[in-house]
């Protein structure tokens, strides 16, 4: 089971990662909250931890796996 703590940095590392991709070098923003939602996936609804870094950049972290990704 991922904590709060644990999702923020997963949250973080994801974040920082995409960021990597698209070469895009200025620092990742900062945390602004952490919720608890139930979040569809491809595998059906989830339960997630969603840390928000600001509109529109929210991430989903899976309370269960870990799992990371960017919400729509």
């Amino acid at each position: 089971m991922v904590d709060t703590d644990q999702a923020v940095q997963i949250a973080m590392r994801f974040l920082a990662g995409r960021l990597a991709e698209r070469q895009d070098l200025r620092e990742p923003p900062s945390v602004q909250g952490v919720t608890v939602e139930q979040v569809m996936t491809v595998t059906g609804a989830r339960r997630c931890h969603v840390v928000s870094f600001g509109w529109p950049l929210r991430v989903a972290v899976d309370q269960e796996t870990g799992d990371a990704d960017m919400l729509r």
